[in-house]
């Protein structure tokens, strides 16, 4: 029997599943072990709207549901009689299948799927092999070396090969402990890479060599390759396809001066963009910004805000699982998490497979500009900017604006959501992009950079 597992096999497996086999059953008609089957399961299924919210009966409420609501007329009816009522209900609590909560795990083959208006779960063998493919290829990308591994490595090379011209493997040859387990193919890669304390430049022979033209097999990402198994684009075009219609949401930062504050950029699939000032440009700030947004969203709406992520691979998305998931109970429980979103990365240097965050900071830098810097603002002028940015008509949204947009499709909590982040409507003949917006002297110190950039400074 082979030990991994074959597309074949995982057909297998889901048409088990749809004739309601036990993993037992499995099992034994695969060869594998029991635990292998049920493993297999619980760690590739993918949740799924597939019918979600079909009826009422989504709130685990609704059976003892006493809200009422008065009609145009003044009667009074039961609010759980309104189309939809869970997305505007503030007492609204998700309700999930116990069924889930033991074997199988999954939907399928459940006789009450067509009519159930709960969220669902499936296991696909066409998107588990697809995340089994990128488990074996995240896995084996990038540097496994730890930060104080690399830390050895840097202070035994740096004086004999910056300062006494040894070459690599001479000094691997002299202190072979700080090295243990490295080949020095490994070391040089590392060198290249710009990992350790010394760069190419300083090889006493590499300034005499051309580089390689094809560097893939040498491509380092800024996030953590462990990071990225399970949530790369291909497996999140397969989450799109398991659950149509739902929303993407994608993160940038736009950078101001080098070494400057930053902006932490969102953009909504309706146009729309938020942004955030960090002095930091660190994964613990994109966390502390996504608590601060379900804080003022709350959780319900904040899982209807940010159903999917789409990121690039810069550092500050390199903890994906303290975006995805937050603490329910961080006094009494702090190790209970639970789910509130799902985070997904580009691929290296494919900024086009995430095209309208790019897009919208083309608006974003007409007010600021590329090269000034952000050091002066607050979070306030940001907000400034972002309330006529989103203000400006779109033709790509048949001349309505991202606010109006965002507003219509979210309602009256989307408008108490963007007023609590200080983002609010501009008349349409109000709207400034220009740096001026920010004042006389941001709007010098933008034409500077201007000027700079075109080397006239």
């Amino acid at each position: 029997m082979a030990k991994h597992m074959t597309l074949d096999t995982r057909k297998g497996i889901a048409h088990g599943l749809e004739c309601r086999l036990t993993f037992a059953q499995m099992a034994t008609m695969f060869g594998r072990a029991v635990s292998t089957i049920a493993n297999e399961v619980k760690n590739r299924m993918r949740w799924s709207n597939k019918g979600y919210g079909c009826t009422n009966a989504v709130c685990e409420r609704f059976e003892t549901c006493s809200r009422v609501y008065r009609n145009a007329d003044g009667r009074k009816t039961p609010f759980k009689h309104q189309k939809k009522c869970f997305e505007m209900c503030e007492d609204f609590r998700q309700r999930t299948c116990l069924e889930l909560g033991h074997a199988p795990y999954v939907c399928n083959g459940c006789e009450k799927q067509t009519r159930c208006p709960l969220r669902k779960r499936y296991y696909v063998a066409d998107a588990a092999q697809t995340n089994y493919r990128g488990t074996l290829v995240e896995s084996r990308r990038g540097t496994h070396a730890t930060d104080a591994e690399r830390s050895d490595m840097s202070d035994a090379l740096l004086a004999p090969v910056k300062f006494g011209r040894q070459s690599v493997g001479m000094v691997m040859s002299a202190a072979k402990e700080k090295f243990h387990g490295f080949s020095e193919r490994t070391v040089y890669r590392l060198v290249n890479s710009g990992l350790l304390s010394v760069g190419r430049s300083d090889l006493v022979q590499a300034c005499a060599r051309r580089p390689r033209k094809d560097k893939s097999a040498c491509t380092v990402t800024k996030t953590d390759a462990k990071c990225r198994v399970g949530r790369t684009y291909e497996e999140y075009c397969a989450f799109l396809a398991l659950n149509f219609g739902v929303q993407t949401v994608e993160l940038d930062t736009v950078i101001g001066s080098v070494g400057g504050k930053v902006l932490f950029t969102l953009m909504f699939t309706c146009g729309l963009m938020l942004a955030f000032l960090r002095d930091a440009n660190t994964s613990q700030t994109t966390t502390r910004i996504f608590n601060m947004l379900q804080g003022v969203a709350g959780t319900e709406f904040f899982k209807t805000l940010f159903p999917v992520i789409l990121t690039d691979n810069g550092p500050e998305f390199s903890d994906p699982k303290m975006i995805e998931f937050y603490r329910v109970d961080p006094e009494h429980n702090p190790t209970k998490l639970e789910r509130r979103t799902h985070v997904f990365f580009c691929d290296p240097y494919n900024s086009q497979q995430k095209p309208h965050v790019e897009r919208n900071h083309e608006e974003l830098r007409r007010v600021l500009v590329k090269g000034s810097s952000f050091d002066a603002l607050t979070q306030e002028n940001v907000s400034l900017v972002l309330s006529h940015v989103n203000s400006a008509p779109r033709p790509s949204l048949d001349g309505k604006t991202p606010y109006d947009a965002f507003v219509s499709f979210h309602g009256e909590r989307g408008r108490e959501f963007l007023e609590k982040l200080g983002v609010r409507r501009v008349n349409a003949e109000s709207v400034v992009l220009d740096p001026i917006l920010l004042g006389e002297k941001f709007k010098k110190e933008a034409n500077r950079a201007i000027l700079h950039r075109h080397g006239v400074l």
